[in-house]
């Protein structure tokens, strides 16, 4: 299921939204993602650990009429993009279904660059 994502370039301190569409394969129908969760993970290498990664994150889609059509979003923050400095990453996302075992998929994979930023201040 994994798929090479195009690389992106991102702001230091930009908002970054991922609107992400789960369906099913080969129909197309839309999948219900209420209560599933997301890993977001960004590291300097595939090596090190998730205790090592530049930025990790963790949703859980809620339970909404847009995640009951499988429409999810996941957004990386200005104050979490700002702590990071400029330079190429490796990202990818994992989609987590609970259970026992749990089922892990990994949506996307790819590479991040993080572009200084000159305007420091944000709107707060």
């Amino acid at each position: 299921m994994a798929r090479q994502s195009p690389n992106f370039s991102l702001y230091r301190g930009d908002t970054k939204v991922f609107a992400l569409t789960f369906k099913t394969r080969p129909e197309g129908l839309p999948i219900d993602i209420t209560g599933h969760r997301l890993w977001f993970t960004m590291k300097q290498s595939t090596d090190n650990t998730d205790e090592e990664a530049v930025l990790q994150k963790s949703i859980i889609f809620p339970e909404t009429p847009a995640s009951a059509s499988g429409l999810g979003f996941l957004t990386l923050t200005s104050a979490e993009t700002r702590a990071i400095r400029p330079g190429v990453y490796l990202y990818d996302m994992q989609w987590v279904i609970e259970g026992d075992p749990p089922v892990v998929m990994t949506l996307s994979f790819g590479r991040i660059n993080v572009l200084p930023d000159v305007t420091r201040r944000d709107g707060a």
